[in-house]
């Protein structure tokens, strides 16, 4: 039915010619008229700028984009129902991607601004920066023409950059939401500093750029915040790698008591042992001895270094920090090294454990040969 309404005479006309008035009522309700049967109908012709008959006095049908632009300007969300007469699908959907930014940056700037502009200042969103004890007042006006509103170029993808924007600046639901807001008005402050005329026009038109701006000033911020806390983290890592390997060690030495004792067993067997039999059980015994200590070091050698692999993948996840970059590297760095100590130390003791198990076992091997040929 919208190809059926025209203006004449500054009136918005719908022809109602060889069509169910019931269905013509629907059709309005559906666009917002409470009480379709108030629009006068003189003849087949239904006049429908009567506001008295609409959702809050709002008729969403326009003769032109200035007559649209000068009812909608001023309202604090977009409504649900617009439509210029004459104006093609093409056109029409650029206008309502423009409202859509329009209503959108709107929102943002009176959610951010600390004050809204009075009698003597109107339209506007007043905000206040305050760098080095210096106080700035910037003011942000919403006032323009439609010719400058259609002259601004905007894509889909504009757009959904200034929803993203402003669901973040509207939540409120986590701790973090007045930061959000705080780095977003930083980031508009110095986005419009070199701007002469402060216009929300300059923030439609570079909505994307604004946005990218947003995102750097905000993975800044959360850098900051999550410094002490990987520092912690890096610390806290460090720590339990160290613990590990120590505890490796310890549980080596422990085993490692089991030397001194397994040289006076075999001196205490080889003092009555007179025959070959003897001497062999007392070889295959040293040599499975010997192979057990060897093989638990090397895989405790090998659990230490996989230790110092998994702690350098570990800091990986640090690898995107913006901000702090120097105190986490060297606090890396630091940590890199105890570990690094410690597992040489670790490796050393275990490799003197093992060839001191291989010395007693050549030791005893040669007392063995040599008993076996006085024999």
């Amino acid at each position: 039915m919208l190809d059926r309404i025209s203006l004449e005479d500054d009136q918005l006309i719908l022809d109602t010619l060889s069509l169910d008035i019931q269905a013509v009522h629907e059709f309005l309700k559906a666009y917002g008229c409470h009480s379709p049967g108030d629009l006068d109908l003189i003849g087949n012709e239904l006049f429908l700028l009567k506001p008295s008959a609409w959702d809050e006095g709002y008729v969403p049908f326009f003769a032109n984009a200035e007559a649209m632009w000068h009812s909608l300007r001023t309202r604090s969300a977009k409504p649900n129902h617009m439509r210029i007469i004459g104006m093609d699908q093409v056109q029409h959907a650029s206008v309502s991607r423009l409202l859509a930014l329009y209503f959108l940056v709107r929102e943002i700037l009176k959610t951010l601004c600390h004050s809204e502009g009075d009698d003597s200042q109107t339209l506007k969103y007043i905000f206040f920066s305050s760098k080095e004890s210096l106080l700035t007042k910037l003011e942000v006006s919403y006032l323009m023409s439609s010719d400058e509103l259609l002259a601004i170029e905007v894509d889909d993808k504009g757009v959904k950059h200034a929803q993203t924007m402003h669901a973040a600046a509207m939540a409120d639901e986590d701790v973090h939401c007045e930061e959000r807001r705080h780095v977003m008005r930083e980031t508009l402050t110095d986005f419009l500093k070199e701007e002469k005329n402060c216009n929300i026009r300059t923030i439609m038109a570079s909505i994307s750029i604004f946005y990218k701006k947003y995102n750097e000033r905000y993975k800044v911020y959360v850098s900051k915040f999550s410094v002490n806390k990987i520092l912690t983290e890096i610390e806290s890592d460090c720590v339990s790698f160290l613990g590990k390997v120590q505890d490796a060690i310890i549980a080596q030495q422990t085993k490692a008591f089991a030397v001194p004792g397994g040289i006076v067993t075999v001196g205490a067997i080889l003092k009555p042992a007179t025959t070959v039999w003897d001497y062999l059980v007392i070889l295959v015994g040293l040599i499975i001895s010997t192979w057990m200590i060897t093989s638990l070091n090397n895989n405790v050698i090998s659990h230490i270094n996989l230790l110092s692999d998994e702690f350098e993948r570990s800091t990986k996840k640090y690898d995107d920090i913006v901000v702090g970059v120097e105190d986490i590297q060297e606090k890396i760095e630091d940590s890199r090294k105890k570990l690094l100590t410690a597992s040489d130390s670790a490796n050393s003791k275990l490799n003197g454990l093992t060839r001191i198990c291989w010395l007693i076992f050549i030791l005893v091997s040669l007392i063995l040969l040599k008993r076996f040929i006085e024999a």
